[in-house]
This record gives structure tokens, sequence and C-alpha cells, in this order.
């Protein structure tokens, strides 16, 4: 499922706290396949995430989201994630989500906006986010446009690629 950044988004909310390290997120040292895997993603932190979690959720999370080692991120979203919205992400964790083209965004207060259960409203032309039930705003920070380019791709390897091809046709003409 890719993130619309043209237009809202609005999921069901997971909460998590402050330091998820990778090892909770993507717990591949434990599991001996991907399916396994995501039967136990964030399990640590929350025994009723990987059991419940739904295509189009969103995951909130405090300060430091993703720190800990180089694990990817894309165990999240093969779950159905659609976007992780944090205080702050860690920032080996936060590159190599926007080189995979995984939609990760930085608010402060975002921990104070919502619950667990809630509905949040990612309304990325506008640069806000909406409590659904309580109506209760932030702002979000948009990319600057190379970034927006790399979601836009699907990731920067993909980017890459099309620019190799729009270039090779370009030099046929």
């Amino acid at each position: 499922m890719a993130f619309d950044f043209d237009g809202v988004v609005a999921g069901r909310v997971w909460c998590f706290g402050d330091s998820i390290d990778t090892d909770v997120i993507y717990p591949y040292y434990r599991y001996p396949s991907e399916a396994e895997v995501r039967k136990h993603t964030m399990e640590a932190v929350n025994p009723e995430f990987p059991l419940q979690v739904k295509e189009g959720d969103l995951l909130v999370a405090g300060r430091n989201f993703g720190c800990g080692s180089s694990r990817p991120g894309n165990i999240l979203f093969d779950v159905g994630i659609a976007a992780v919205v944090a205080e702050s992400f860690s920032r080996l964790f936060f590159r190599n989500c926007v080189s995979q083209g995984l939609p990760l965004f930085v608010a402060p207060g975002i921990s104070t906006l919502v619950k667990t259960g809630d509905t949040l409203e990612i309304d990325y032309p506008n640069g806000r986010l909406v409590n659904r039930g309580t109506g209760k705003q932030l702002p979000l920070q948009t990319y600057p446009p190379m970034v927006e380019g790399i979601y836009q791709a699907g990731g920067i390897l993909q980017l890459a690629k099309r620019r190799y091809d729009e270039e090779r046709a370009a030099g046929q003409r």
C-alpha cells in the first residue's frame, strides 16, 4: 500500500513509547523466516500488535524510534502500517526508511495527541495531523522536494533507476 502524499490518509493508531529499538521492530534473530518475523514484530512491547494490526493502521511513537542496529523498517509496512509518526527517530533508521520509500513523519507532541485505538488523520498537503475523535491538531513538517521525489519514486533505488532510464532514453534520441 503506497502512502498518498497528495491526499489525506487516516488510520487506526498503535502507540508506543520512547527508544523502541530495532530488535523489537524486526526480531529476525529469533525466527527463521520473514513470515515468522511478521508474526512477532513489536510483540515484546505489545503482544496484541502482531495479532491485531491491520492494513492502513498508523504507528505513533515517542522519541528515538528505531534505535539500535541498522535493520530494515520495512517489516512494519509488510504487516500493514501505512506510516510511522514519532516525536523523533534514530538517524540511521530514519535514513534507511526514507531510502526505502517508507513514510516516516517527525511530529513533536504527537504522543500527547493520540492514544492507541484513536483515528489519526495525516493531511500532508496542508501540513497537519488531526485526531479525528477529539479534533485536536498538530503541525506536520513536510519534506523538501528532493525527499518528496524519493518517496514518489518508491525509494532511492527506484529514483536512480528512473533517472537512469530517462537519461538513457534522452541520449538515444
